[in-house]
């Protein structure tokens, strides 16, 4: 056979071999996480189920305030474009009031549609 043949016939079984390998490292991350690392969820496991996002607020510019549940705990943190630092935990009580869907403070602020007709003179 032409030495091309023999070249064109290696890369093409070469690029099987990659192909395969793909796959088998794929399936096997699939069933057990990724590879056991810690802070990743092994296969079965819902991370998202242990959290939560209860609030959040823009505070300036790529930053913001966010409060998350996290197991049992309510922590308040302050997110910046660079880092995201726990601001503080909540007590009990006032985790209570967030977990049971009721924010601290009475009223809700206001819609738009309601400050956007504030806004205008009413006809008369």
């Amino acid at each position: 056979m032409p030495q091309g043949v023999l070249s064109l016939l290696g890369m093409l079984l070469t690029i099987g071999v990659v192909l395969v390998l793909a796959y088998w490292c794929t399936r096997l991350i699939a069933r057990r996480g990724l590879l056991g690392l810690p802070g990743f969820p092994r296969s079965g496991e819902k991370a998202h189920e242990n959290m939560a996002l209860l609030w959040q607020r823009n505070v300036g510019k790529n930053e913001r305030l966010v409060l998350v549940r996290v197991h049992s705990r309510c922590l308040l943190l302050g997110v910046t474009g660079g880092s995201i630092q726990v601001l503080t935990e909540l007590s009990q009580e006032e985790a209570n009031q967030w977990l049971e869907g009721q924010p601290p403070g009475g009223d809700s602020a206001p819609s738009f549609a309601q400050i956007l007709k504030g806004s205008f003179p009413s006809k008369k």
